[in-house]
């Protein structure tokens, strides 16, 4: 890397060209570099559990990965609750949400703290994810766990920290998608993607295929057709899986890919959740010119993914994301199927 062509995320965003005003870019500025000092210290105290585990014989254990999620739970809490622009915070790790003033005229933070920590063990790849919502419009008053129920288009950035070889930052302000490398001789994190713009047809698809015999029959036929080795449509794809969403994501975006999450007979309301995590990663995958939907729980039908007003703090949905022209594909196949096909219209 070129030391003069350096830029660090904190600048990178200082000058970006964006339809912000420029006090929502200084405020983005200082939240970001709240986020940013708390995965710092996630990223080292993953790299300290991955060494336990290198030098011992046996497991790191449940109680080690809990400590884990614990450390980052409470890093991005302390770090973000010295945000004055901050007014509450919702998480994996808390039953409600987080609220640090009672005038709910700031901004709303969302993060799951560590996706994947049951992997630590074998070495595999960890991450954080965060959104960041736009003021809300409400003043005086009290906070209330209802009024923290935001749409994913009321996003103003979002982005994922992926915890592997090296510790990237993959994230958006809404013109874009930027890609950053954690360098840990100066500790900052430096520009090396400008733009990532998803292929729009996918090699590959990330799904937990063990789950196939409960899946309903669009997704059992989807699968079945994109890996068809007979198929005169398109080449088969490949399939790639690590199970944790940040990983499978990371790779989609830069390769072309879908990361899939459906309804299941034993789980129709879907398993991922839709205010800290699908809707960040959907923002994500828009902004690189991807689509992401989910299916409505009432019509059956496919739904853009931004769009839903979440019920609960932790919702659940099934959720579909990648490269454009596939993801469309399936969308229309969940379209001429009809409710009757959708697990989540038989909730």
């Amino acid at each position: 890397m070129d030391d003069k062509k350096m830029l660090t995320l904190t600048r990178f965003l200082s000058t970006a060209k964006s339809s912000y005003s420029k006090d929502v870019i200084h405020d983005i500025v200082d939240m970001m570099n709240a986020i940013q000092v708390a995965v710092k210290v996630i990223s080292k105290a993953v790299n300290r559990a991955g060494m336990k585990t290198s030098y011992s014989a046996g497991s790191v254990g449940a109680g080690m990965v809990r400590k884990l999620d614990v450390l980052a739970n409470e890093t991005l809490i302390n770090s973000m609750s010295k945000c004055p622009q901050v007014y509450v915070m919702a998480t994996e790790e808390s039953r409600d949400p987080i609220i640090l003033r009672d005038d709910p005229g700031g901004y709303e933070v969302v993060f799951d703290p560590l996706d994947g920590s049951q992997n630590i063990d074998c070495n595999m790849s960890l991450g954080t994810i965060f959104g960041i919502y736009e003021k809300s419009e409400q003043t005086g008053g009290m906070t209330s766990a209802k009024n923290v129920l935001r749409k994913g288009c009321e996003l103003v950035a979002s982005g994922y920290v992926h915890y592997g070889a090296a510790t990237m930052m993959v994230m958006s302000i809404g013109s874009g998608v930027q890609q950053f490398v954690l360098d840990t001789d100066i500790g900052e994190f430096l520009l090396i993607r400008r733009r990532i713009e998803i292929p729009r047809r996918a090699p590959m698809y990330s799904v937990n295929e063990s789950n196939s015999l409960v899946w309903d029959d669009v997704m059992v036929k989807f699968i079945n057709s994109v890996k068809d080795p007979k198929s005169k449509k398109r080449k088969p794809m490949k399939s790639r899986y690590v199970g944790t969403m940040v990983a499978d994501v990371h790779r989609s975006l830069l390769y072309g890919g879908l990361y899939l999450y459906p309804a299941a007979k034993h789980r129709p309301g879907g398993k991922v959740r839709l205010l800290y995590e699908c809707n960040p990663i959907a923002f994500l995958v828009e902004q690189a010119g991807g689509k992401a939907f989910t299916i409505d729980p009432e019509s059956g039908k496919p739904e853009r993914v931004l769009q839903v007003k979440p019920t609960d703090l932790h919702q659940r949905i099934p959720f579909y994301c990648g490269s454009f022209e596939d993801i469309a594909e399936l969308e229309k196949m969940y379209e001429k199927a009809g409710p009757s096909q959708s697990l989540m219209s038989k909730l």
